[in-house]
Protein backbone atom coordinates (compact mmCIF):
# COMPACT_ATOMS: atom_id res chain seq x y z
CA UNK A 1 0.00 0.00 0.00
CA UNK A 2 2.77 2.22 0.66
CA UNK A 3 4.61 2.02 -2.31
CA UNK A 4 1.26 2.09 -4.02
CA UNK A 5 0.80 5.67 -2.43
CA UNK A 6 4.74 7.10 -2.95
CA UNK A 7 3.77 5.95 -7.08
CA UNK A 8 0.53 8.04 -7.07
CA UNK A 9 2.92 11.40 -5.25
CA UNK A 10 5.39 10.75 -7.80
CA UNK A 11 3.04 10.37 -10.88
CA UNK A 12 0.78 13.20 -10.02
CA UNK A 13 3.75 15.51 -9.11
CA UNK A 14 5.34 14.44 -12.76
CA UNK A 15 1.75 15.37 -13.99
CA UNK A 16 1.03 18.42 -12.72
CA UNK A 17 4.92 19.29 -13.97
CA UNK A 18 3.92 18.49 -17.52
CA UNK A 19 0.57 20.06 -17.72
CA UNK A 20 2.49 23.36 -17.09
CA UNK A 21 4.42 22.99 -19.88
CA UNK A 22 1.72 21.17 -22.29
CA UNK A 23 -0.81 24.08 -21.10
CA UNK A 24 1.84 27.14 -22.05
CA UNK A 25 2.39 25.71 -24.92
CA UNK A 26 -0.89 25.08 -26.02
CA UNK A 27 -2.39 28.38 -25.05
CA UNK A 28 0.94 30.02 -27.30
CA UNK A 29 -0.05 28.36 -30.35
CA UNK A 30 2.37 25.61 -30.27
CA UNK A 31 1.46 22.15 -31.87
CA UNK A 32 1.95 19.39 -28.92
CA UNK A 33 2.55 15.86 -30.12
CA UNK A 34 2.84 13.99 -27.09
CA UNK A 35 2.28 13.79 -23.44
CA UNK A 36 4.53 10.87 -22.39
CA UNK A 37 4.98 9.87 -18.41
CA UNK A 38 8.03 8.11 -18.27
CA UNK A 39 10.55 7.72 -20.81
CA UNK A 40 10.70 6.30 -24.42
CA UNK A 41 10.93 3.13 -25.52
CA UNK A 42 6.81 3.55 -25.69
CA UNK A 43 4.43 0.97 -24.11
CA UNK A 44 1.01 2.25 -24.30
CA UNK A 45 -0.63 4.79 -25.66
CA UNK A 46 -3.37 5.71 -23.60
CA UNK A 47 -5.72 7.80 -26.20
CA UNK A 48 -5.31 11.05 -28.13
CA UNK A 49 -6.90 14.74 -27.82
CA UNK A 50 -7.01 16.77 -30.78
CA UNK A 51 -3.15 16.46 -32.00
CA UNK A 52 -1.90 15.38 -28.64
CA UNK A 53 -0.93 11.70 -28.13
CA UNK A 54 -0.92 10.77 -24.53
CA UNK A 55 1.32 8.00 -23.83
CA UNK A 56 2.84 5.10 -20.99
CA UNK A 57 6.22 4.51 -21.40
CA UNK A 58 8.89 2.10 -19.61
CA UNK A 59 11.58 4.15 -18.49
CA UNK A 60 9.54 5.18 -15.31
CA UNK A 61 12.08 8.08 -14.46
CA UNK A 62 9.59 11.13 -14.96
CA UNK A 63 7.56 12.40 -18.10
CA UNK A 64 7.88 15.03 -20.92
CA UNK A 65 6.02 16.72 -23.48
CA UNK A 66 7.27 16.91 -27.10
CA UNK A 67 6.13 20.18 -28.77
CA UNK A 68 6.78 20.25 -32.38
CA UNK A 69 10.20 22.10 -33.22
CA UNK A 70 11.60 21.44 -30.23
CA UNK A 71 14.30 19.13 -31.05
CA UNK A 72 16.72 21.64 -33.07
CA UNK A 73 16.85 18.66 -35.68
CA UNK A 74 13.09 18.94 -36.71
CA UNK A 75 12.20 19.32 -39.93
CA UNK A 76 9.79 21.70 -40.74
CA UNK A 77 7.46 21.53 -43.65
CA UNK A 78 6.15 24.97 -44.89
CA UNK A 79 2.77 23.47 -44.70
CA UNK A 80 3.32 23.80 -41.04
CA UNK A 81 2.95 27.24 -40.41
CA UNK A 82 6.16 29.52 -38.33
CA UNK A 83 3.44 29.78 -35.30
CA UNK A 84 3.31 26.02 -34.45
CA UNK A 85 6.74 25.37 -33.72
CA UNK A 86 8.82 26.25 -31.11
CA UNK A 87 12.07 26.80 -32.26
CA UNK A 88 10.23 29.38 -34.41
CA UNK A 89 8.64 31.49 -31.30
CA UNK A 90 9.90 34.48 -29.74
CA UNK A 91 12.40 33.76 -26.70
CA UNK A 92 10.57 34.98 -24.14
CA UNK A 93 7.58 32.87 -25.41
CA UNK A 94 9.91 29.41 -25.25
CA UNK A 95 11.36 30.61 -21.83
CA UNK A 96 7.52 30.80 -20.64
CA UNK A 97 6.97 27.36 -21.56
CA UNK A 98 9.76 26.13 -20.24
CA UNK A 99 9.62 27.91 -16.93
CA UNK A 100 5.46 26.86 -16.82
CA UNK A 101 6.15 22.90 -15.44
CA UNK A 102 8.08 25.23 -12.45
CA UNK A 103 5.45 27.39 -11.73
CA UNK A 104 2.92 24.25 -11.83
CA UNK A 105 5.48 22.39 -9.00
CA UNK A 106 5.03 26.17 -6.93
CA UNK A 107 1.56 26.72 -7.86
CA UNK A 108 1.06 23.12 -6.83
CA UNK A 109 2.36 23.16 -3.48
CA UNK A 110 0.76 26.79 -2.61
CA UNK A 111 -2.66 25.16 -3.39
CA UNK A 112 -2.01 22.11 -0.95
CA UNK A 113 -0.53 24.10 2.00
CA UNK A 114 -3.54 26.89 1.53
CA UNK A 115 -5.79 23.88 1.32
CA UNK A 116 -4.33 22.46 5.28
CA UNK A 117 -4.88 25.68 6.78
CA UNK A 118 -8.40 25.79 5.73
CA UNK A 119 -8.75 22.18 6.78
CA UNK A 120 -8.09 22.67 10.89
CA UNK A 121 -9.51 19.06 11.27
CA UNK A 122 -6.90 18.12 9.75
CA UNK A 123 -3.83 19.94 10.62
CA UNK A 124 -5.08 20.73 13.93
CA UNK A 125 -4.84 23.69 16.09
CA UNK A 126 -3.27 26.88 14.29
CA UNK A 127 -4.90 30.38 14.12
CA UNK A 128 -7.37 29.92 11.82
CA UNK A 129 -9.11 27.32 13.45
CA UNK A 130 -11.91 29.56 14.70
CA UNK A 131 -12.79 31.29 11.86
CA UNK A 132 -10.55 29.42 7.71
CA UNK A 133 -11.88 32.28 5.33
CA UNK A 134 -10.25 31.81 1.66
CA UNK A 135 -7.97 34.98 1.71
CA UNK A 136 -6.12 34.33 4.63
CA UNK A 137 -5.62 30.86 4.45
CA UNK A 138 -4.14 31.63 0.75
CA UNK A 139 -1.82 34.15 1.87
CA UNK A 140 -0.93 32.11 4.82
CA UNK A 141 -0.32 29.29 2.15
CA UNK A 142 2.22 31.86 0.23
CA UNK A 143 4.17 32.40 3.06
CA UNK A 144 4.55 29.08 3.41
CA UNK A 145 5.18 28.28 0.36
CA UNK A 146 7.82 30.71 0.08
CA UNK A 147 9.94 29.71 3.19
CA UNK A 148 10.01 26.04 2.30
CA UNK A 149 11.04 27.50 -0.78
CA UNK A 150 14.05 29.34 0.40
CA UNK A 151 14.78 26.40 2.36
CA UNK A 152 14.49 23.72 -0.03
CA UNK A 153 16.92 26.46 -2.41
CA UNK A 154 19.37 26.48 0.44
CA UNK A 155 19.93 23.15 0.55
CA UNK A 156 19.98 22.04 -2.79
CA UNK A 157 23.33 24.69 -3.16
CA UNK A 158 24.93 23.17 -0.45
CA UNK A 159 24.14 19.66 -1.26
CA UNK A 160 25.72 20.87 -5.75
CA UNK A 161 28.30 22.62 -3.63
CA UNK A 162 29.54 19.87 -1.75
CA UNK A 163 29.20 17.63 -5.30
CA UNK A 164 32.12 20.10 -7.42
CA UNK A 165 33.84 20.35 -4.25
CA UNK A 166 33.77 16.92 -3.43
CA UNK A 167 32.30 17.36 -0.27
CA UNK A 168 28.97 16.53 -0.62
CA UNK A 169 27.32 14.76 2.79
CA UNK A 170 24.48 11.88 1.03
CA UNK A 171 23.27 11.66 4.37
CA UNK A 172 21.52 14.38 3.93
CA UNK A 173 20.10 13.50 0.75
CA UNK A 174 17.00 11.10 -0.44
CA UNK A 175 16.90 9.35 -3.56
CA UNK A 176 13.91 7.57 -5.27
CA UNK A 177 14.27 4.66 -2.48
CA UNK A 178 14.77 7.18 0.08
CA UNK A 179 11.51 9.91 -0.76
CA UNK A 180 9.52 5.88 -0.87
CA UNK A 181 10.35 4.99 2.57
CA UNK A 182 9.50 8.67 3.96
CA UNK A 183 6.64 9.40 2.09
CA UNK A 184 5.18 5.87 3.60
CA UNK A 185 6.18 6.75 7.30
CA UNK A 186 4.01 10.02 6.38
CA UNK A 187 1.39 8.40 4.95
CA UNK A 188 1.04 6.26 8.25
CA UNK A 189 0.49 10.04 10.30
CA UNK A 190 -2.08 10.48 8.31
CA UNK A 191 -3.02 12.86 5.37
CA UNK A 192 -1.63 15.72 6.58
CA UNK A 193 1.34 14.91 6.67
CA UNK A 194 1.13 13.10 3.80
CA UNK A 195 0.24 16.19 1.96
CA UNK A 196 2.37 18.52 3.49
CA UNK A 197 5.24 16.06 2.13
CA UNK A 198 3.93 15.92 -0.86
CA UNK A 199 4.11 20.03 -1.58
CA UNK A 200 7.64 19.71 -0.23
CA UNK A 201 8.50 17.40 -2.75
CA UNK A 202 7.12 19.42 -5.18
CA UNK A 203 8.62 22.77 -4.37
CA UNK A 204 12.21 20.27 -4.73
CA UNK A 205 11.13 19.36 -8.29
CA UNK A 206 10.45 22.62 -8.77
CA UNK A 207 13.62 23.67 -8.20
CA UNK A 208 16.04 20.84 -9.32
CA UNK A 209 14.32 21.23 -12.84
CA UNK A 210 15.67 25.26 -12.16
CA UNK A 211 18.98 24.37 -12.06
CA UNK A 212 20.99 25.41 -14.98
CA UNK A 213 22.17 21.49 -16.20
CA UNK A 214 21.57 20.35 -19.72
CA UNK A 215 18.21 17.69 -19.85
CA UNK A 216 16.30 19.58 -17.29
CA UNK A 217 14.44 22.71 -17.58
CA UNK A 218 16.98 25.09 -16.34
CA UNK A 219 19.50 23.92 -18.85
CA UNK A 220 17.07 24.47 -21.86
CA UNK A 221 16.22 27.82 -20.11
CA UNK A 222 19.73 28.81 -20.11
CA UNK A 223 19.99 27.66 -23.85
CA UNK A 224 17.46 30.21 -24.75
CA UNK A 225 18.77 33.19 -22.98
CA UNK A 226 22.26 32.36 -24.78
CA UNK A 227 20.38 32.34 -27.59
CA UNK A 228 18.64 35.76 -27.27
CA UNK A 229 22.24 37.28 -26.23
CA UNK A 230 24.41 35.91 -29.69
CA UNK A 231 20.98 36.60 -31.80
CA UNK A 232 20.95 33.01 -33.40
CA UNK A 233 20.24 29.24 -32.51
CA UNK A 234 22.89 27.27 -30.75
CA UNK A 235 24.10 24.35 -32.92
CA UNK A 236 21.71 21.47 -32.98
CA UNK A 237 24.73 18.74 -32.81
CA UNK A 238 26.21 21.21 -29.70
CA UNK A 239 23.10 20.90 -27.80
CA UNK A 240 22.17 17.36 -27.80
CA UNK A 241 26.07 16.60 -26.37
CA UNK A 242 25.39 18.80 -23.91
CA UNK A 243 21.83 17.46 -23.15
CA UNK A 244 23.94 13.61 -23.00
CA UNK A 245 25.79 14.90 -20.63
CA UNK A 246 23.53 16.39 -18.14
CA UNK A 247 21.39 13.62 -18.78
CA UNK A 248 24.21 10.68 -17.88
CA UNK A 249 25.12 13.08 -15.01
CA UNK A 250 21.91 12.80 -13.36
CA UNK A 251 21.14 9.53 -13.98
CA UNK A 252 24.54 8.82 -12.44
CA UNK A 253 23.86 10.96 -9.42
CA UNK A 254 20.24 9.34 -8.93
CA UNK A 255 22.29 5.43 -8.97
CA UNK A 256 24.75 6.96 -6.14
CA UNK A 257 21.86 8.38 -4.03
CA UNK A 258 20.14 5.40 -4.33
CA UNK A 259 22.63 3.05 -3.66
CA UNK A 260 23.36 5.15 -0.38
CA UNK A 261 19.86 5.17 0.43
CA UNK A 262 19.82 1.19 0.38
CA UNK A 263 23.31 0.82 2.43
CA UNK A 264 21.59 3.44 5.05
CA UNK A 265 18.24 1.03 5.21
CA UNK A 266 20.58 -2.02 5.84
CA UNK A 267 22.43 -0.29 8.21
Amino acid sequence: MEILIFIAVIVALIVVHEFGHLIAAKITGMRVDEFGLGYPPRALVIGKIGETEYTLNWLPFGGFVKIFGEDPNTKIRDEVGAGRVFSQKSRPIQALVLIAGIAMNLLFAWIIFSGLLMAPHWVGSNEMSNGLPLVPALVKGAQVTASVTVAVAEGLGHFFYGIFTFSADLSQVAGPIGIAGVVGSASLQGWSSLLSLTAIISINLALINLIPIPALDGGRLLFVIIESIIRRPIKARFAQALNGIGFAFLILLMLVVSVHDIFRILG
